[in-house]
């Protein structure tokens, strides 16, 4: 049963980035994507020791489909937040990157509570 946690664990984040790209409401099942994975999982259910192929070939290809999908999600967020705003001015950029012009007043850190 652990060696089946793995890769259960792996498609289980698979259709969770899936279910973050597809619009709310839209069906994870019956999409091309999710088929296309869940053939590659049957496809590779007998090969785990089977004709040769390496032990874990099936969970490399999971671990590398959810990195894709996550790291395109994570991608798109950053180009997002920086790249699709258009020109800033010179306080909008220092206010994003956490400095202050000499105008304005000092933007205080929070620090741990002091003990009295």
């Amino acid at each position: 049963m652990a060696r089946l946690s793995q890769p259960v664990k792996l498609l289980r984040s698979i259709t969770a980035e899936l279910r973050h790209v597809l619009p709310a409401g839209t069906k994870i099942h019956p999409s091309q994507s999710m088929g296309f994975i869940l053939s590659q999982y049957r496809k590779n259910a007998v090969t785990q020791e089977q004709y040769c192929k390496h032990k874990e070939e099936m969970t490399f290809m999971a671990d590398t489909y959810l990195t894709y999908l996550s790291s395109q999600r994570a991608w798109y967020d950053v180009q997002q937040e920086f790249h699709a705003k258009g020109e800033r001015t010179v306080a909008q950029t220092a206010k994003m990157v956490g400095f202050n012009l000499p105008h304005e007043a000092k933007i205080e850190r929070r620090g741990k509570p002091k003990k009295e």
